[in-house]
């Protein structure tokens, strides 16, 4: 495993066919970090309301730490755990074009429309509904304003999700 994290932010617009580019950093982080293009989408963690990604290396994380937590145990707390943690997460392959198909299960989980709002979070990335990442409660303002900014550069409404 690479020590390399992910950083920054991007806004991406989805296509009609349901297609997403991954940012170029991020892709070289996922290359570095695991040695393929796969990666898992989730439901956001901690009630989230947006979509989690990652890469081979951190789901491995997930499983140890996952394995530590619950041991041998046969509560039912742990198979509810696995199966948001693992269940829940679908395997996504980046295509050539640097790409991502993202399903219509996928889309409704995150609330996902027009755009992608990327957030990274060192091991992991979110993926937002730019709009619903601005009505986030406790937000720090400085990345309300780097949001704000990234959709007025291209043209979108910040107070205004364009109709579905």
């Amino acid at each position: 495993m690479s020590d390399e994290f992910f950083h920054g932010y991007a806004l991406n617009a989805v296509d009609a066919k349901n297609r997403l580019s991954i940012p170029a950093d991020y892709r070289d982080a996922i290359a570095a970090r695991s040695g393929d293009k796969a990666l898992y989408i989730g439901p956001g963690h901690g009630g989230a309301d947006c979509l989690m990604a990652y890469d081979k290396s951190y789901d491995a994380q997930l499983i140890a730490d996952y394995r530590a937590r619950h041991g041998s145990s046969t509560e039912r707390s742990r198979y509810d755990e696995a199966s948001f943690l693992f269940g829940a997460a679908a395997p996504v392959k980046i295509d050539d074009a640097g790409r991502i198909v993202l399903s219509n299960t996928l889309k409704d989980l995150g609330d996902i429309n027009s755009h992608v709002w990327f957030v990274a979070g060192g091991d992991w990335f979110e993926m937002w509904n730019p709009w619903r990442y601005l009505e986030r409660p406790g937000l720090d303002p400085r990345l309300i304003r780097i949001l704000r900014r990234e959709l007025e550069s291209r043209g979108l409404d910040p107070a205004s999700e364009p109709a579905r």
